[in-house]
């Protein structure tokens, strides 16, 4: 193609934060001209907030982040991504509780504090907690050598792979091996694995790779973007804008365009085409590959993508309060909440919701952690299967009929008992609820059942070369959690991982000197205020 023949230098379907990190690092460090293509009336993704009459305002999937203070990839990514538009407001240092029957442990921020915290409580444990915390360390090292064979070339990538195989083994064992081996007392066990649901699978089935790197992501604390998460994608929008770049909402994608082999340009749902030199994918790798890529492309793991089990899906409870729960006794903090010690076997009653049982959940205050907040809001969520809103998949959204209303009516109740047996009156303060199910989720993500953190992360899935920045479509690249890692900071890892695949592996030295030159915001003014995305 000529270059008068291009719509935009690079093309990136999808503007999650994954997409979005891979937009504005391109056109921040190499100055490419961006053009990225949104589905949704509103760009980016799970940093959507959305508000209702009350100065009620939600988010739908930023409720913390780690490493902002932490010298290194992470922090250096939300500067220069955002391009130092957004200001983070720290959660109080006990940032986790953990709940269980007949005991509670509370995370504070520190890695001395995380150790010394679990040794008072549990000191007969204290060589086996140590034992754990050196596999984390370990294991955790194994993302980076995943970023290399994503970006460098294949046999760059196999050597790599060779004189890691020991951290490669810890890795790629489910995380309750690794307890096994470390850890006697089941109630140690459960509180170190209580916070599975960010990563969306168990201790039996998730890979301690993804745990151990969440792990450590949260070791110095959790935090907040100050005026909500939708500061995130303002800021990573402007600074694509600034480069001549452009973000187009209510714009979906029917197609990539392959032509003699190599990806040139997509195709609308609306009618017509876009043409750029390359195209970037953060619409996952099912749609990507299964969805978007034209039927006279083979693709050689079809079925192996296609027989893959849909990850995590969510049920959300969305609460306006009459006034602050800090009348309660709560500081802002987030409160995981189980009835039960053996995660797994929670995790086995999930699809119970619908019959008013609760196993696990997590409670959120965006309120009190935002300073610019109007109202007093929380949040409850728990994990489901997507496929158990099957009934109403045909429906239509804020049409479901009085069955599907019914049913989120006794999902609500639900979720509302659990919280009010750790916090009594918390009901009380309830002024105005809504449920958001798999079915809101696929609805304004098209994420397949409504999975909130792409594909699984099964031992399994970190052995798929296909789930790499780099595809086997020449001018074909993926972003975002199916390129690396899932969650915030993982999405935004791979998002640098597939500009380095692209541009070369001097991607991540420019990413270090733009994190290090003062005055990075290119709109001090930036706001995200509130907005009426209705769920």
């Amino acid at each position: 193609m000529t270059k008068t023949s291009q719509d935009a230098d690079v093309i990136i379907i999808g503007s999650g934060i994954g997409g979005l990190t891979a937009g504005a690092l391109l056109a921040r460090l190499y100055g490419r001209r961006v053009l990225v293509l949104e589905r949704h009336y509103r760009a980016g993704g799970f940093t959507h907030t959305f508000s209702r009459p009350g100065w009620f305002t939600w988010d739908v999937g930023v409720h913390y982040v780690g490493e902002v203070e932490t010298p290194g990839t992470g922090r250096d990514l939300f500067e220069v991504v955002t391009g130092g538009a957004v200001r983070w407001r720290k959660m109080p240092e006990t940032f986790e509780r953990l709940v269980f029957p007949d005991f509670e442990h509370g995370i504070r921020a520190g890695r001395e504090h995380f150790r010394a915290d679990l040794i008072a409580a549990f000191p007969h444990e204290a060589r086996g907690i140590d034992r754990y915390l050196a596999a984390v360390e370990r294991a955790r090292r194994y993302i980076d050598v995943l970023g290399v064979k994503g970006s460098a070339p294949a046999a760059i990538g196999a050597a790599v792979e060779f004189f890691a195989r020991g951290r490669r083994r810890l890795a790629l064992s489910t995380t309750r091996q690794v307890l096994d081996a470390s850890i006697t007392d089941p109630r140690l066990k459960a509180v170190l694995g209580a916070r599975w649901g960010d990563y969306g699978l168990p201790p039996g089935e998730s890979a301690f790779l993804a745990h151990a790197v969440v792990t450590d992501h949260y070791f110095e604390g959790g935090y907040y973007p100050e005026g909500s998460s939708a500061r995130l994608a303002a800021g990573a929008i402007a600074v694509i804008e600034a480069a001549g770049g452009q973000v187009r909402t209510s714009t979906e994608v029917a197609g990539i365009l392959v032509e003699r082999g190599r990806a040139v340009g997509v195709r609308l749902a609306k009618g017509g085409e876009l043409r750029a030199r390359t195209v970037i994918s953060d619409a996952g790798a099912r749609n990507t590959y299964l969805r978007l890529l034209p039927d006279t492309v083979t693709v050689p793991f079809r079925d192996e993508l296609a027989s893959t089990a849909p990850g995590m899906a969510s049920v959300t409870l969305y609460l306006g309060l009459s006034r602050s729960p800090e009348a309660l006794g709560v500081r802002g903090e987030n409160f995981w909440l189980h009835d039960g010690l053996d995660h797994d076997e929670m995790w086995s009653r999930r699809n119970r919701l619908a019959l008013g049982e609760v196993s696990q959940a997590y409670l959120s205050f965006p309120s009190l952690k935002d300073p610019e907040a109007r109202g007093h809001t929380a949040e409850i969520i728990t994990g489901v299967d997507g496929a158990g809103f099957a009934p109403f998949a045909g429906s239509r959204w804020m049409r479901r009929g009085e069955d599907y209303a019914a049913l989120k009516e006794r999902i609500a109740d639900a979720m509302l008992a659990v919280v009010e047996r750790r916090l009594p009156g918390f009901g009380a303060l309830v002024a105005h609820r809504e449920v958001s199910t798999a079915l809101t989720t696929a609805h304004f993500t098209a994420h397949p059942q409504g999975e909130i953190y792409g594909i699984p992360v099964t031992p399994a899935r970190f052995t798929r070369p296909y789930l790499r920045p780099r595809t086997f479509v020449p001018g074909l690249f993926l972003t975002g959690a199916d390129a690396l890692m899932l969650g915030v900071a993982g999405a935004m890892r791979g998002g640098l991982v597939c500009v380095a695949a692209l541009e070369g592996p001097g991607a991540f030295a420019r990413l270090r000197r733009a994190a290090s030159v003062p005055g990075r915001a290119l709109r001090p003014a930036l706001h995200a205020g509130p907005e009426s995305v209705s769920r």
